[in-house]
């Protein structure tokens, strides 16, 4: 017998039947060997043969069909020593698996309900276990590779769903209504609240008496870095890193800068007397604050063009200030004083009618809202007390005023129009593939008034909410999962994971895989199990 090797061409095969001293040449093929099925190359064997007989050993019906064509014998059957002799280990058990499994389906395909006793009643008969002990061995395998491939293998995905807020909007009409009977459910009742609200507060005056006020005073040294002469007029303001405001004493001219031999600038200069002001920028008092050190640099701050060019040095400390100030009361200190009483009884005003409301709604179990548009908050007889002995130009460090101010506005229930928007909500919803998960009710708010007249007040306006909405994943109806599980079946973890994180409707996702040491997802869609973890 030639054992023919799986790598062994033509002309190999053709040196081995060269060499064959045999009177028949067997020819031991590997199974699927492609020369078995080639009708030219197992002619050129059959001429290569000569007078000696050429068999081949096959259980391939094809392979048999054309060799009968060729007049070439073949044997299905051969000889178990033979083969042991001439095969490896591995393509003999090999041979000796296909040769059972072939036997194994035939017993099947007749139906026999005992396979085992089967097998052990023929192999018995031949005195050999061998057969036994295979079909127990390929059965294991069988059990192992259905347990391991179609029980074992699972995979949990854990998606979090990725939340949209949607913003959902409808029309009402909010109306004074002396009826408490309302049927339509885009008609809400209005209820006018009035509130009188007192508020008494003490305010600081501002105004400085000038007269008894001791300034601070000294000289400072002006600098001119242009070829130019500048002038400045008496009460030019000067201005230091503090904010703190000066002003020159008299009119003064400083000459031009001129340049020496080594062509440095010689800036021109000159001496004045500079005086402090009451307050500072920001309109505050300036208090000891004017009292500065000597060498401090001053600049002139209404100075836009060539501001580095023309500038101040204090000759001496600058000094004398006193905290000893005489404030005033003034016009503008009433004035400032009512608007500002004004705009605290509004506030007031608003806070307590909030307050009313929500008590309102502690005690009776309801939940109403001051309307939300333009003008809903009216306030009227606003008036303003004081003491007789308040005096303009009186010296005085503060002063009390009082006042009283009317707010009327109009409050709404909540419940009404979040009851028609949550309806509204819904039904926009795709059935079966998305999922509400919750409404802001915090979010109501009017976004537009469509109209509005007074007397009685009717107002029509788009009343809006916020609502959160993800994929319903669970849904039987929503393909969208089988979709998904067909996408990354058999794929590894890392390259789910990112097919997962990339879809635009799960925000996060997580898989694990079972049993440990395998790291693809299950190739049985039924095997690939979804959890959704909502977000906390």
């Amino acid at each position: 017998m030639i054992k023919i090797n799986k790598s062994d061409s033509i002309i190999d095969i053709i040196i081995k039947i060269n060499n064959c001293k045999q009177k028949e040449i067997v020819l031991d093929f590997p199974f699927w060997h492609p020369i078995l099925h080639n009708y030219t190359s197992l002619k050129i064997l059959k001429n290569k043969a000569g007078a000696k007989d050429l068999i081949l050993i096959t259980k391939d019906k094809t392979a048999i069909n054309i060799w009968k064509s060729l007049w070439i014998k073949y044997s299905e059957m051969w000889d178990i020593d033979l083969l042991e002799y001439n095969y490896t280990f591995l393509e003999y058990f090999k041979y000796l698996v296909k040769r059972y499994v072939t036997e194994f389906k035939q017993i099947f395909g007749n139906k026999t309900p005992n396979i085992i006793f089967e097998y052990q009643k023929k192999y018995s008969a031949n005195n050999s276990k061998i057969g036994f002990f295979l079909l127990w061995l390929l059965i294991s395998v069988l059990l192992f590779i259905f347990i391991f491939y179609f029980a074992v293998n699972k995979t949990y995905i854990y998606i979090t769903p990725e939340i949209s807020i949607k913003t959902k909007s409808q029309n009402f009409v909010f109306r004074e209504w002396e009826s408490t009977e309302l049927t339509n459910n885009e008609i809400i009742k209005l209820s006018k609240v009035t509130k009188i609200v007192f508020l008494t507060d003490t305010f600081w005056t501002t105004w400085v008496n000038e007269e008894n006020l001791k300034k601070s005073t000294g000289r400072v040294i002006l600098y001119n870095e242009l070829e130019e002469p500048f002038q400045l007029i008496r009460n030019t303001r000067l201005e230091n890193e503090d904010g703190i405001l000066f002003t020159i004493d008299n009119d003064v001219t400083i000459p031009g800068a001129k340049k020496t031999a080594t062509w440095w600038i010689d800036a021109g200069s000159i001496n004045v007397n500079i005086t402090s002001k009451i307050q500072d920028i920001k309109w505050n008092i300036v208090w000891n604050r004017a009292n500065i050190w000597s060498g401090e640099k001053l600049r002139l701050p209404w100075l836009t063009e060539n501001k580095n060019k023309i500038y101040a040095k204090t000759l001496e400390e600058i000094k004398w200030w006193t905290n000893n100030v005489q404030k005033i009361l003034s016009k503008e200190d009433i004035a400032n004083a009512k608007n500002l009483l004004e705009w605290k009884l509004k506030q007031l005003a608003l806070n307590e009618v909030k307050k009313q409301i929500k008590e309102q709604n502690v005690t009776n179990n309801i939940t109403y809202e001051i309307l939300g548009i333009d003008d809903i908050l009216n306030y009227s007889d606003f008036t303003v007390t004081w003491e007789d002995k308040l005096k303009i130009w009186t010296q005085m460090d503060n002063f009390e005023l009082s006042g009283t101010i009317q707010i009327t506005s109009y409050i709404y229930n909540t419940e009404k129009v979040l009851s028609a928007l949550s309806n509204t909500v819904k039904e926009s919803m795709i059935k079966d593939i998305e999922k509400l998960n919750l409404i802001n009710n915090k979010s109501l708010r009017i976004s537009d008034v469509l109209y509005k007249k007074d007397k009685p007040l009717e107002v029509k306006a788009t009343a809006q909410v916020e609502a959160f909405f993800s994929l319903n994943f669970l849904n039987e109806k929503n393909n969208y999962i089988e979709k998904l599980k067909a996408t990354i079946s058999w794929m590894s973890k890392e390259d789910a994971q990112k097919v997962l994180l990339n879809s635009p409707k799960i925000s996060d996702a997580k898989i694990e895989i079972r049993p440990f040491f395998i790291n693809n997802v299950s190739k049985i869609l039924d095997n690939i199990e979804i959890k959704v973890v909502e977000k906390q």
